[in-house]
């Protein structure tokens, strides 16, 4: 998440939590978790809309803080006892990079903040950015089935289009962490969303 790379990844499968009904939890619990969950919503926005930040020089202070705020989300819904499928999405998708996954990320800080600046990459974030942005005002409150499929289509466009530019620039590694990543949070947010192809 050195760079915003996995930011966008984080924000495409938010935008997913933010619209997804509590399996268990009630509407209270459920606010809470939604009460936890803003600082890094919007800290994670924050990023995306700051296009003048030099993040070669900031990569790794923006994923400590990241990190950071994911630490205190975990401490904020302690209490939650019920099942949130919020919070085990913001697990899924975290718990990796701000725990065993962390080395390696700081390894490739530098060159997912190089990707960030290529011009084929940034068309391939565009586009998946239209397509959920599509996706949210065509079927506005109705979270379903097909919502679900036109989120996983952007999320499989993006991952295709931004494979080779991740590959070439980064290694097969780095493009491991995004896939494992990528993995962890469909898991939980769209488990029927088979993304094999797009991933290998």
């Amino acid at each position: 998440m050195q760079g915003l790379l996995l930011v966008f990844l984080w924000l495409g499968i938010a935008r997913l939590v933010q619209t997804m009904e509590g399996e268990k939890c009630d509407y209270n619990n459920e606010q809470t978790v939604s009460t936890c969950l803003q600082p890094m919503l919007d800290y994670a926005n924050r990023l995306q809309e700051d296009t003048g930040m030099q993040f070669p020089l900031h990569g790794g202070s923006i994923f400590n803080k990241l990190c950071e705020i994911y630490h205190q989300f975990q401490e904020c819904v302690e209490e939650v006892q019920c099942t949130s499928i919020s919070i085990e999405a913001v697990a899924a998708s975290y718990g990796y990079m701000c725990g065993p996954g962390m080395p390696l990320f700081e390894r490739h800080a530098a060159c997912f903040a190089q990707v960030e600046r290529d011009i084929t990459y940034m068309s391939c974030k565009d586009a998946a950015t239209k397509a959920m942005t599509d996706a949210q005002k065509k079927y506005k409150n109705a979270f379903g089935e097909p919502y679900l499929k036109a989120m996983c289509s952007a999320m499989d466009g993006y991952l295709r289009c931004s494979h080779p530019t991740i590959t070439t620039t980064c290694g097969n590694e780095a493009w491991g962490l995004v896939s494992t990543v990528t993995r962890d949070s469909l898991r939980v947010t769209m488990p029927n969303c088979d993304m094999g192809n797009a991933l290998f």
